[in-house]
C-alpha cells in the first residue's frame, strides 16, 4: 500500500534530528466558491438517526447541507457537536463557515468542537472569532481555541495569545495557550513561554517548556538547560531534545550529566541529543566518565537507552578503542535491531573500513539487516558503494529496494545512481516505484516530470496508491512548472477515489485551481444509514485489545466514542487475526512503536483505506493513533506513543489508550513480532 512507516517520513536512519526539519510554511489556502442555494434542514426521527447520517456523510466525505443545518439545529448538543466534527472531516470548502457559524453556540461541548473543526479545516479567517473565544468562560472552549489559534498560525492569533496567557482563570486554558506558542517559534512567543517555565502547576510548566523545546530559539538555551532537572521526566526528556536541535558546544556537558539521572526518557534525550551536538561540534569532546556511561548504555535492556547509545558510539570510534570494539562486536556479531543501528554506526564512522561488517550483513538471510546494510551505503562514496547497491537493488525482498533508493539523500548520489533508480519504476512493487519518484524528486529538474507522469498513468491498475501520492508530493515541489499541474491532473483522473481527492486538494491549495472546475468525488461505501446506526451502537460497548508480543502483553481501550469507524476496523481485522504474528516494523525510541503491516515494508495494509476520524484527544503517553501517509490514508497501521507527543494533537486519528503494560511498550524492539491481538468486551 503506502509508506505508513513513518509517523514523521523525513525521520532518518540515525538520530531524530529531522524531526525538528519537517515542519515548512503552510500552502496557501484555497478560496471557498460561492455558497450553494439555502437547502431546507433535515429532520430527524431521533438522536441516533441524526449521529449515524452524520457518520455516513463523513464516511462518505458527502457535503450535504440539509443534514448537516438539520444537525446544527438540533436541540441535542451532542448531534449538534458532531454536526462541526462532520464538518471538519468532510473538508469541503464550505465546511469553515458552517464551522465558524457554530463557535457562538450557547454548549460548550459545540463551542469546543466548532474550534477544532475551524483547525483542521486550516481555516484562518475563523481566527478572529477564535480569539474571542480565547476568553470563553468553559475552560475546555478556551482551550479548544487556543489550539486552533496556534494551529491556524495568523501573527494577529499569536499576539492574543501572548495577551490572553496572564489573563486566563484556570490551569487548563492557560497551558493551553502556552503550547500553541511553539507553532511561532519567535523571540515573542520564547518570551511568553518563559515567563512561565518554573510555574508551579506542573500542566501549566509542562506546556511552557513544551513551547520552549519544540521548535527551540537560542535565546531560551539557560532555560532549556535549567529544564533538565524538571520533575517531570517527559518535559526534562523534551528539553533535552530541543538542546540537540540548538546542537551548541556548551550543551555537551550538561547533556552528558542527564545521562546519569536515572530516567529513562532524560536519558534518552540527552543520549539523542549529545550525537547531534557532537556531530556539529567535532573539536568539541566527553569525559572519559560519560564515554564509558554511554558505553554502558548500548548494553542496557531498554531499547530506548541501547538504540541512541549504539547510534552515539560511532563519535567516539576514532579516539576510544573499547567503544570500537563493542561497536564492532555488535555490529558482526549482534542480533534484531541493535545489530542493525550498531552497522549503521559502524559504517558511518569507519566508512570503507566497515566493510567487514558490512559484507555478511549485504548477504544475511535476514532481510532486515540486508536494508540496513542497503540503507548504510549512505555514508560511502558512490564508487564503494556501486556494487553493493547493484546487488541490493535486486534483492527479493522490497524492503530492501526501497532501503536501497533510500540511501539517495542528495541530489548528487541520486545523478551519480541515475540508472539505478529509472530502473526501480520498473519494479512490481508500487512503494519501491513509489520510493523513485521521492528519489528523483531530490533533484529539483522539472525535467524528470515526463517520467512522474508516466510512473502516475501505469498506475491505474495499482490497488495501492503508493506512487499516485509520491507523485502529487513531489510535483508540488516543482509547482511553477506547467507540467509539474499535469502530473497531479494525470493523478486525478485515475479510478481511485482516494488519489483523487488527495490531486483536488493538491490543485486547489499548491495550483491555486478553481475549486469549481474539480469535483470532490464521494467514497462508495455498502452501509445504510441503518447499518451506521447498528455500528455506532457497537463501537460504543467498552471495547479492549490485549496486545500479546513477545516481550510481553499491553492491553488498550478502544475509544469508540472518539473514533467509532477506526475502533470496529480494528475490531474487525483483530477478529480475522490480521495482527497475528506480524512483525513490528517501526520504533523510535522515546517516540512511537508502530504496527499492522504484514509487509513489513511500511507500506501495507488490508488492502483498502479507511477515513480519518480526527478528533481533539490530546497525544500522551500510551495513545493509540492511526499511521497516514496522507489524509483518509489509514487501513491498518497504527501506532503507540512512548512520550506526550502534543505536535500529533488532530493529525493523526486517536483511538484508543494503553491501560496496562505501558513497560512492556517502552520494552518493544524493532522487528519484534506481535503473538495475536484479542479484543474483547472489557468486564
Amino acid at each position: 500500500m503506502r509508506r505508513k512507516s513513518r509517523v514523521w517520513r523525513c525521520l532518518p536512519a540515525l538520530g531524530f534530528m529531522a524531526l525538528s526539519a519537517c515542519a515548512g510554511p503552510s500552502p496557501p489556502r484555497a478560496v471557498s466558491p460561492p455558497q450553494a442555494a439555502t437547502v431546507a434542514p433535515r429532520s430527524f426521527a431521533s438522536v441516533s438517526e441524526a449521529r449515524a447520517m452524520l457518520a455516513e456523510i463523513a464516511d462518505r466525505r458527502r457535503w450535504d447541507a440539509a443534514i448537516l443545518r438539520g444537525a446544527a439545529s438540533h436541540p441535542d448538543a451532542s448531534v449538534r457537536a458532531a454536526a462541526a466534527f462532520a464538518a471538519g472531516r468532510i473538508a469541503d470548502e464550505r465546511g469553515g463557515d458552517f464551522a465558524r457559524g457554530l463557535l457562538a453556540d450557547r454548549s460548550p461541548e459545540v463551542r469546543a468542537a466548532a474550534a477544532f473543526a475551524c483547525r483542521i479545516l486550516e481555516e484562518p479567517a475563523a481566527t478572529s472569532e477564535l480569539i474571542l473565544l480565547l476568553a470563553d468562560p468553559d475552560p475546555s472552549v478556551a482551550a479548544a481555541a487556543a489550539d486552533a489559534v496556534g494551529a491556524l498560525g495568523r501573527g494577529d492569533g499569536e499576539d492574543a495569545l501572548i495577551g490572553a496567557i496572564p489573563k486566563a482563570p484556570a490551569p487548563e486554558p492557560r497551558a493551553a495557550m502556552l503550547q500553541a506558542l511553539w507553532r511561532f517559534a519567535d523571540p515573542a512567543s520564547a518570551a511568553a513561554a518563559a515567563a512561565y517555565a518554573a510555574d508551579p502547576d506542573g500542566r501549566v510548566r509542562a506546556a511552557a517548556l513544551y513551547a520552549l523545546s519544540r521548535k527551540p530559539v537560542e535565546s531560551s538555551l539557560p532555560v532549556l538547560t535549567a529544564a533538565l532537572s524538571d520533575a517531570d521526566p517527559s518535559t526534562a526528556a523534551g528539553a533535552a531534545r530541543a538542546l540537540g536541535i540548538l546542537a551548541k558546544a556548551e550543551s555537551a556537558q550538561p547533556l552528558a550529566a542527564a545521562l546519569d539521572t536515572g530516567r529513562a526518557p532524560v536519558e534518552t534525550g540527552a543520549l539523542n541529543s549529545l550525537e547531534a551536538v557532537l556531530e556539529k561540534n567535532p573539536g568539541v569532546t566527553l569525559p572519559a566518565e560519560s564515554r564509558a556511561r554511554v558505553l554502558a548504555l548500548a548494553g542496557d535492556a531498554n531499547p530506548n537507552l541501547a538504540i541512541p547509545a549504539l547510534v552515539l558510539l560511532r563519535q567516539f570510534l576514532a579516539s576510544d578503542r573499547e567503544a570500537l570494539t563493542r561497536l564492532w562486536s555488535i555490529a558482526t556479531t549482534g542480533q534484531g535491531r541493535r545489530r542493525q543501528v550498531a552497522l549503521l554506526s559502524a559504517v558511518a564512522a569507519l566508512r570503507e573500513r566497515a566493510r567487514g561488517a558490512l559484507d555478511p550483513a549485504a548477504e544475511s538471510p535476514d532481510a532486515p539487516l540486508r536494508a540496513a546494510a542497503a540503507e548504510s551505503l549512505f555514508y560511502l562514496p558512490n564508487a564503494g558503494a556501486a556494487p553493493y547497491r547493484a546487488r541490493l537493488a535486486a534483492d527479493p525482498n522490497p524492503l530492501v529496494r526501497i532501503s536501497v533508493l533510500a540511501s539517495l539523500r542528495s541530489a548528487e548520489s541520486v545523478a551519480d545512481n541515475r540508472a539505478l533508480v529509472d530502473a526501480a519504476f520498473s519494479d512490481p512493487d508500487a512503494g519501491v516505484r513509489a520510493a523513485a519518484i521521492e528519489a528523483l524528486s531530490l533533484l529539483n529538474d522539472a525535467a524528470v516530470l515526463p517520467q512522474f507522469l508516466s510512473a502516475v498513468q501505469k498506475a491505474s491498475t495499482d490497488s495501492a496508491p503508493d506512487v499516485p501520492i509520491a507523485a502529487i508530493v513531489a510535483a508540488e515541489k516543482v509547482r511553477s512548472v506547467p507540467e509539474a499541474r499535469a502530473v497531479v491532473e494525470a493523478a486525478y483522473r485515475l479510478p481511485k477515489t482516494l488519489v483523487q481527492r488527495l490531486a483536488r486538494r493538491s490543485l486547489i491549495t499548491f495550483f491555486r485551481a478553481d475549486p469549481a472546475a474539480y469535483q470532490a468525488p464521494e467514497y462508495r461505501v455498502d452501509r445504510s444509514t441503518s447499518d451506521y446506526a447498528t455500528l455506532l451502537d457497537r463501537a460504543n460497548k467498552p471495547w479492549r485489545a490485549d496486545v500479546e508480543t513477545v516481550r510481553g502483553t499491553f492491553s488498550v481501550r478502544l475509544r469508540g466514542d472518539l473514533a467509532p469507524l477506526t475502533v470496529m476496523n480494528l475490531v474487525e481485522l483483530a477478529g480475522q487475526k490480521f495482527f497475528d504474528g506480524v512483525a513490528i516494523h517501526r520504533v523510535v525510541p522515546g517516540f512511537v512503536v508502530q504496527d499492522g503491516d504484514p509487509t513489513g515494508t511500511g507500506n501495507g495494509g488490508p488492502g483498502y483505506e479507511i477515513r480519518d476520524e480526527n478528533n481533539p484527544a490530546p497525544y500522551g503517553t500510551g495513545t493509540v493513533g492511526m499511521a497516514l501517509s496522507g489524509p483518509d490514508t489509514g487501513g491498518s497501521q497504527w501506532f503507540v506513543t512512548q512520550a506526550p507527543e502534543p505536535h500529533l494533537n488532530g493529525l493523526y486519528t486517536v483511538f484508543g489508550e494503553v491501560v496496562a503494560g505501558q513497560d512492556v511498550v517502552q520494552r518493544i524492539e524493532q522487528w519484534d513480532r506481535i503473538v495475536r491481538v484479542t479484543v474483547s468486551e472489557a468486564p
